[in-house]
C-alpha cells in the first residue's frame, strides 16, 4: 500500500495510457513539455477560468515544472493527468482527475481542448467517455464533478 496514494486508487492507480473512442490518452510528463506548451499558448484565450488565471504568463520552464509535478502525482496515485491525442496522434488537449482528499468516491475532473471549431463537442465526448472509463476501472462507483473552460 502506498501511504501517499488516494485510497480510491491504492493499490491500483489508473492506467497511464488508454484509447477512448478514437482518442489516445498518454500521461502528462516532461517528455511532452514543448508540445504541451505550444497547445496551451495557442489556446490561452479559451483556457481562462479553468484553473484561475492560468495560463497567463506561463513560461516553458514553469510548464516543465508542471509536467514533472503531474508525472510524479500520477506515479504516486494522488492525481492523474493525460494528454489527449486524436487518431492521427495530434495533441488536442488534456484531461485530469483529482481525487478529493479526505473523501472517498469523489473526483474533480478537468478537460480542455485546443481552440478548434469542434472544441465544445469534443470536450463533451471526452467527459462522457472518461466518466464511463473511470467507473469501469474502480471497485466502487466514483462521482466525477467536471470542470471545463467556458464556451
Amino acid at each position: 500500500m502506498n501511504p501517499r496514494a488516494h485510497p480510491d486508487f491504492d493499490p491500483n492507480p489508473l492506467p497511464r495510457g488508454a484509447t477512448l473512442r478514437g482518442l489516445d490518452l498518454t500521461p502528462l510528463s516532461p517528455a511532452v513539455v514543448e508540445e504541451d506548451f505550444a497547445a496551451v499558448a495557442g489556446s490561452a484565450h479559451v483556457l481562462k477560468g479553468l484553473f484561475g488565471d492560468w495560463p497567463d504568463g506561463l513560461t516553458l520552464e514553469e510548464n516543465l515544472w508542471d509536467m514533472g509535478w503531474h508525472d510524479r502525482e500520477f506515479l504516486e496515485g494522488r492525481s492523474f493527468a493525460w494528454t489527449l491525442r486524436d487518431k492521427d496522434g495530434v495533441y488536442i488537449g488534456c484531461a485530469y482527475f483529482y481525487p478529493e482528499m479526505g473523501r472517498r468516491g469523489a473526483v474533480l475532473g478537468y478537460v480542455w481542448i485546443v481552440d478548434r471549431p469542434d472544441r465544445m463537442a469534443l470536450q463533451a465526448m471526452v467527459i462522457d467517455e472518461m466518466t464511463d472509463w473511470l467507473n469501469g476501472l474502480v471497485a466502487q462507483p466514483v462521482t466525477v464533478t467536471w470542470h471545463q473552460p467556458p464556451g
